[in-house]
């Protein structure tokens, strides 16, 4: 390297260049979200999405080499999103019961507010291989810090009694609450016509149902 070459200048060109290519690929998984949702998933195409972008086709590709991966990258932003929602939510509780009702509404509201991300979220649940790239395994290592959150929160409740310490494993607890809430989000999305007609239940009905389910089963008994 030339003596004339100044080496903050080299890195600070490198780092640019850096930036530059994080945020072409962030506008890229920007348009594929927006195609996406007015499209489909399975009707949109790379094309699209290209389009969206205002790149070429050939661009694309050489950040993503399919939508699946595309998928998973936004996947991987929602994940970001619901831990963050969570661990600000548990901080403003007291008790480790408190958290985990105020975990059960965040996540209800997530799925009502972000229904995207909760679809893409619950897409990437139904994959049933192993990580086999990085942003797939990214999104393994975000999913289990929203899980740990719920999780230390069940340990906490045990700890200060305020959940029945009889209950047992705090994992396991966490991974109910988790399926539950995220049934009770998927049924009330798909079936909200129906529980208002046969049943008289309107979406936030059910929810504050299944917050009240969630907090008296697990409470101690006084």
């Amino acid at each position: 390297m030339s003596k004339n070459v100044n080496l903050s200048e080299v890195n600070s060109i490198q780092q640019r260049r850096q930036e530059e290519k994080e945020a072409r690929r962030d506008s890229i998984v920007d348009a594929a979200e927006t195609v996406f949702s007015s499209r489909g998933f399975e009707s949109a195409t790379m094309a699209d999405i290209a389009e969206q972008a205002r790149l070429s086709r050939a661009l694309v590709y050489f950040y993503f080499k399919d939508k699946d991966e595309l998928m998973v990258a936004i996947t991987l932003r929602a994940l970001q999103l619901l831990r963050r929602n969570f661990e600000r939510t548990a901080a403003k509780a007291n008790t480790g019961l408190e958290k985990i009702v105020a975990i059960g509404r965040a996540y209800i509201e997530f799925g009502q507010t972000q229904p995207e991300y909760f679809r893409a979220i619950a897409r990437g649940e139904t994959k049933s291989s192993e990580p086999d790239s990085e942003l797939e395994l990214a999104c393994q290592a975000e999913a289990s810090k929203v899980f740990r959150v719920t999780a230390d929160s069940v340990r906490q409740g045990i700890q200060d009694g305020s959940i029945d310490a009889e209950l047992g494993d705090p994992d396991a607890y966490a991974v109910l609450l988790w399926g539950l809430v995220h049934g009770v989000v998927q049924v009330s999305a798909a079936k909200t016509s129906m529980l208002e007609k046969l049943y008289g239940l309107s979406a936030d009905d059910i929810a504050e149902k299944a917050v009240r389910l969630i907090k008296r089963g697990l409470e101690r008994q006084k």
